[in-house]
């Protein structure tokens, strides 16, 4: 009963999620704005009570202030939190990869170069949300090696706080250029052999707040 009762919750969380990631990506709804549960619960035929379970779980992992007499409100990524974010998510990011160094061959590294092109083919066009897909799938290729599902739950819900619900108006100006070098850097370790280099470098550079 337990893991079933889980998986409802983890579904209407998702759909939750879904709904605000797409208000976002439309420009209906903006971080910082506050939006009314009456108006998600007409739009997504929920009824408040797993409405209110679905936000409080969304609220916990940092998306949302869910304010019962006022709405909800996308909560807002400042200088400070971004900071944090990448901290934690090159901690975890950068354990998976040093777990699954022995499963990491010429294949893999091959399908990251392959990707990391794209990305910049991305860049150029200036197809922004073809570029974060991308940028998605090139840490996946390692990522998707791993069995540690907590690991990967957490890795996930820090990488849509900040891809999907933070504010992209610096980032389309500094990041994506600067990520395409630093996977070059990536990619030159992991071909040498030298993973935990690899790990070190995602943890200290890339993960961390250098533009």
């Amino acid at each position: 009963m337990a893991p079933t009762n889980l998986n409802h919750h983890q579904l209407l969380r998702t759909q939750v999620y879904e709904y605000l990631r797409e208000a976002l990506h439309n420009g209906k709804i903006k971080p910082g704005m506050f939006i009314s549960i009456n108006q998600v619960v007409k739009e997504l035929g929920m009824s408040r009570t797993p409405l209110r379970d679905a936000l409080l779980q969304l609220q916990t992992e940092g998306f949302v202030t869910f304010l019962p007499q006022r709405g909800i409100r996308i909560n807002t990524i400042d200088d400070s939190d971004l900071v944090d974010i990448y901290e934690m998510l090159g901690a975890l990011d950068s354990r998976a990869l040093l777990s699954v160094c022995g499963q990491l061959g010429p294949r893999e590294v091959a399908k990251m170069k392959k990707i990391n092109e794209q990305m910049l083919k991305a860049i150029h066009k200036k197809r922004f949300d073809r570029y974060f897909e991308l940028n998605r799938d090139f840490h996946n290729v390692y990522l998707d090696l791993s069995t540690n599902k907590p690991l990967l739950n957490h890795v996930n819900i820090l990488r849509q706080r900040l891809f999907e619900f933070g504010a992209k108006g610096d980032w389309l100006e500094k990041v994506p250029q600067l990520n395409y070098t630093e996977h070059l850097s990536m990619i030159d370790l992991l071909e040498a052999g030298h993973c935990r280099e690899a790990a070190d470098f995602m943890r200290d550079v890339h993960c961390a707040i250098n533009w």
